[in-house]
């Protein structure tokens, strides 16, 4: 026991867990703001309702594959959850400014 001061002996430095990168979510999300963008301008008022659903399927399956592509298996499962959940919620957002700019006086 009389080692070295600073000497680990034997021990060793643990290994850092890689940082987990929020491209894949960000991704999803722009995607989700830009369909509604689009869904919202070129979208007859009554069939908005359909098209987004339609953009919200499609925005699940870009964050599947946004996060198959990573391939990073670890998180997987709350990732994909988190960006498909972020890009509905960023729809409803957009979707809801088009609803009360459609209300709103001119």
């Amino acid at each position: 026991m009389g080692g070295v001061s600073g000497d680990n002996g034997r021990v060793t430095e643990p290994v850092l867990v890689p940082r987990r990168s929020p491209a894949p979510i960000v991704v999803s999300w722009l995607f989700g703001a830009i369909a509604a963008i689009g869904i919202g301008l070129f979208a007859p008022s009554p069939e908005r309702a359909g098209w987004l659903g339609a953009g919200a399927g499609l925005a699940l399956l870009v964050a599947f594959a946004v996060n198959l592509a990573m391939g990073e298996a670890r998180g997987f499962i709350v990732r994909v959850a988190a960006s498909a959940v972020g890009a509905v919620v960023v729809m409803g957002a957009v979707s809801l400014v088009f609803a009360l700019a459609a209300i709103a006086p001119a």
